[in-house]
């Protein structure tokens, strides 16, 4: 069974239906095969798995996945209105990185887009572009499928994902968050890379399966990957990284420096480096 996330955002559960894993976003597509109580054992588009409540899932059919044509919220909120003003009803709020069908009607600066409900709305056009990833890997039985996926230009993607990643600064952590309201450390680098049109894994580790390989620390370009034992950074030139944090005197999305006579560097980090990923 197939299905569309029909919430702004849901928690990814694990076995025992409390703790949260991941976070999947309105419009984002899974693939049920199995149910416990009122929950949906899911797959992700991205290759991620755990249990969704039943009533976040919308069930389609294979055909109605594959030619659905999408749009991407690329605001960090957006509410979808009733109608193209400014005053009307609030229908639903989005989050960046969230999907949604434009029927390819416009009205003074607004652009008008179907919900999965079939209700129509209005959204600024400001808050709306391509979507750049895909779905195909929940029909695809292509074990490579994530391997296999193909490489954007290196300079302008390592740009791109940089600056993705950058407006994400100052949000708080969130334990398995991917929104701007809160947004974990691997949440960060697995968005940044998402709304750039590459899927990566959604965890802090190099996964074999998955398009990230390992490279030495003297390797680092913008938009690499640092880790730690349970935590990922993103590095992004000059000696600088960005992650989001839990620790106290950052609590989310902050910039961190590699260098020891910077006034921003962490040494507990530096010293927990335990490897560095690229895409290229």
């Amino acid at each position: 069974m197939y299905g569309i996330i029909n919430k702004s955002a849901e928690w990814l559960l694990a076995d025992d239906l409390t703790s949260r894993t991941d976070e999947v976003l309105y419009g984002w597509a899974v693939k049920a095969t199995d149910k416990k109580a009122d929950y949906w054992y899911v797959t992700t588009h991205y290759g991620y798995e755990g249990y969704l409540p039943k009533e976040a899932v919308t069930t389609v059919n294979l055909v109605e996945l594959k030619t659905r044509l999408l749009k991407m919220i690329t605001r960090p909120a957006i509410d979808v209105l009733s109608l193209p003003k400014v005053s009307a009803e609030i229908l639903t709020t989005l989050y960046r990185g969230s999907f949604v069908k434009a029927t390819g009607n416009e009205a003074d600066g607004y652009v008008e887009v179907e919900l999965i409900s079939g209700v129509t709305g209005w959204v600024s056009h400001t808050a709306i572009g391509e979507r750049q990833d895909e779905d195909d890997y929940l029909w695809s039985e292509n074990p490579d499928y994530f391997l296999l996926q193909g490489k954007p230009d290196e300079d302008s993607f390592r740009a791109a994902v940089v600056a993705t990643a950058q407006k994400y600064l100052g949000v708080q952590y969130r334990w398995a968050g991917k929104t701007p309201l809160g947004i974990d450390c691997s949440g960060l680098v697995f968005m940044s890379y998402m709304l750039n049109g590459v899927l990566i894994w959604r965890d802090a580790e190099i996964k074999a399966e998955w398009p990230i390989h390992e490279i030495g620390f003297e390797e680092l370009l913008p938009g690499d990957l640092i880790f730690f034992p349970g935590h990922v950074a993103m590095y992004i030139g000059q000696g600088k990284y960005i992650n989001s944090t839990g620790y106290s005197e950052h609590f989310g999305v902050a910039i961190s420096s590699l260098r020891k006579e910077d006034p921003d560097y962490r040494e507990d980090l530096f010293k927990m480096i335990s490897g560095c990923g690229s895409l290229f």
